[in-house]
């Protein structure tokens, strides 16, 4: 099966999870860590959790061992969100396919995927 997850501040992550869903015939599945990442506060704390590495538990339904895992995601000051940081340490790199987006940044540690797709610029969506 295939399964993208995502992580979304603002919604644009979800959108491209859905997109890459209806190009494989995958299901999609949120990642959460209730915390409030809305606004401008939100934001510096999402861009300082995120450079200095700090984890967030992370409430997401379970991967198989046999699915393939997609994993869309914004980029917060280069790096992951803290609760993609605990989804990706969790779940291993080398069974993810990492979609980072971003308007501007580029992703700063995508060794150990199997494989990096980014999406940088307006255009959210994704051709897999």
């Amino acid at each position: 099966m295939t399964r993208v997850y995502y992580f979304s501040r603002t919604g644009d992550s979800k959108k491209i999870a859905a997109s890459i869903a209806a190009q494989t015939g995958g299901s999609v599945f949120p990642i959460r860590d209730g915390q409030n990442w809305a606004g401008p506060v939100g934001f510096v704390r999402g861009g300082y959790y995120a450079s200095a590495k700090k984890t967030l538990p992370a409430d997401y339904e379970k991967p198989q061992p046999d699915d393939q895992i997609y994993l869309c995601f914004p980029l917060w000051a280069g790096s992951f969100p803290p609760a993609v940081r605990s989804f990706v340490n969790e779940v291993g790199r080398a069974r993810i396919i990492a979609v980072p987006s971003s308007i501007s940044s580029h992703f700063t540690d995508p060794d150990g995927f199997a494989r990096v797709i980014e999406v940088i610029g307006a255009d959210k969506t994704v051709r897999v």
